[in-house]
């Protein structure tokens, strides 16, 4: 009769293996998820945790830099200051309105011009800020680092009038952080035209 209970439906050495197998199913199941999750974001992990102090001060000190150099009308600088993506995409621009007014100048001549802070740079930069004021950014919102990667970061700036912050990109080109006007601004009509 012993013989018997024991192959019986509910015998106990039937339901202890299969417990045992879903346990570990579940804990194999949950370990795979857990592996796949940390291969898939750690820069997040990483970012949050290696804010190194000296980097992060470089990064707020190159974009501080643009908006003072914007307020001090450092044409040069201002541009120095930008990101290459930046960069061409203010020489397009400014391109395309010169080509309507009937003006040619090459890419090349537009560059040098910006480079050198001259008449060109000095008509963009005075109508940027005629429609944008740098003090709002740099007197009347608070910092903060944002994501912090290898090559790119991120400030996050919250205006005290302002529901949503804004997020200032940079970039590591040539090992300087340079900031991304277009990159932080692109979906906006930046030309001053």
């Amino acid at each position: 009769m012993r013989r018997r209970e024991s192959r019986g439906l509910f015998s106990i050495r039937a339901s202890v293996p299969r417990r045992c197998d879903e346990g570990r199913a579940f804990a194999r199941t949950a370990a795979l998820v857990l592996i796949v999750f940390l291969l898939l974001f750690p820069a997040n992990f990483a970012s949050a945790q290696k804010n190194d102090p000296a980097q992060q001060e470089q990064i707020l000190s190159a974009a501080e830099n643009y908006f003072v150099h914007l307020k001090n009308k450092n044409y040069a600088a201002v541009w120095n200051s930008l990101s290459a993506k930046s960069r061409a995409k203010v020489i397009s621009d400014v391109r395309k309105e010169n080509k309507k007014a009937g003006v040619e100048m090459s890419d090349e001549a537009l560059a040098n011009d910006f480079a050198a802070g001259g008449a060109t740079a000095k008509a963009y930069w005075d109508g940027f800020l005629f429609v944008f004021n740098p003090d709002i950014v740099l007197k009347e919102c608070k910092w903060e680092m944002g994501k912090v990667g290898s090559g790119e970061a991120e400030i996050v700036l919250q205006y005290k009038k302002s529901e949503k912050p804004a997020v200032l990109k940079l970039y590591k080109e040539n090992n300087a952080w340079k900031f991304g006007l277009n990159e932080s601004f692109g979906a906006r009509d930046l030309s001053v035209f």
